[in-house]
């Protein structure tokens, strides 16, 4: 029975590092790619090492597109999207959880039903209608969405409801409000939550494409997933060292950002039950 539990394991072993080797293969020569003075004009056969040693992609990378400036806007953006779509979903949640007023299951439940509906069906009508308001090619269209992060105020609820409604009673009969319930009891308490909506929300912002796309022209104010699909789109396809040069020097904040915490990316993931 140990033997054959011994075996078991050990194919399981063998699996995963093959789907391992599998996945990081083209990562590696992606990077590889970057530094080969060789993949500046061409595609040179697949090697572990560059052939020919060099800085000069990311040399080039840095003349060809102002990635500090995607840097920024892209971190402006997100940092704000994040604290914004996150604090008003957890007064959201705490409303729908332990607030009374009228209305308040027909609006939960018509909030549930905005889940159901795809961006990309919503896309041309926001797209009037910042258009209507004068707003198309700032930065405010990627902003007023994330008042309404509905899955933010989803989660919320469930967990603010798991709070002791004693609690809460206790801070009323010390003379405090609504207010003070929120900001001493409620956000104390959901930290987990809180931390996991700011990840979640941090790692799709950055990667977004589709609506900063529609919604921004003036390539000094793009966000960088866009700045660099445009980029790769201009150049000729050719040059595969600058290009590569420009993924790597791309992905390194969000590999910065998952080395110092993937264990709570991982939590967050576990406990909201999505990948994004």
């Amino acid at each position: 029975m140990m033997r054959a539990k011994t075996i078991r394991r050990l194919i399981v072993i063998i699996v995963l590092v093959l789907l391992l080797i599998l996945i990081l293969t083209p990562l590696w020569w992606a990077i590889v790619l970057s530094f080969d003075r060789a993949a500046t004009t061409a595609l040179p056969p697949f090697s572990w090492l560059p052939h020919t040693p060099t800085t000069f992609n990311y040399k080039a990378a840095q003349r060809l597109i102002n990635l500090p400036r995607y840097y920024l806007n892209t971190l402006i953006v997100t940092t704000v999207n994040t604290v914004v779509s996150v604090f008003f979903a957890m007064m959201c949640g705490y409303a729908f959880a332990k607030g009374r007023f009228p209305g308040k299951k027909v609006l939960y439940i018509f909030m549930l039903a905005v889940m159901m509906v795809p961006f990309e069906s919503r896309l041309v009508p926001l797209y009037i209608l910042y258009r209507d308001m004068g707003l198309l090619n700032t930065w405010w269209p990627l902003i007023l969405g994330q008042f309404a992060y509905v899955y933010g105020v989803f989660f919320a609820r469930q967990n603010i409801a798991t709070i002791p409604n004693s609690i809460i009673e206790s801070v009323y009969l010390d003379g405090g409000g609504v207010w003070r319930v929120f900001f001493t009891m409620v956000l104390p308490l959901s930290k987990p939550v809180i931390a996991t909506l700011s990840i979640l929300q941090f790692i799709a912002h950055w990667n977004s494409y589709l609506w900063p796309l529609v919604a921004i022209r003036d390539s000094s104010k793009q966000m960088i997933s866009v700045g660099v699909a445009l980029f790769n789109a201009q150049q000729d396809s050719i040059y595969f060292g600058p290009r590569m040069a420009v993924a790597v020097l791309s992905a390194i904040p969000l590999t910065i950002v998952f080395l110092f915490l993937q264990k709570y990316i991982v939590e967050s993931i576990a406990v909201s039950g999505i990948k994004q």
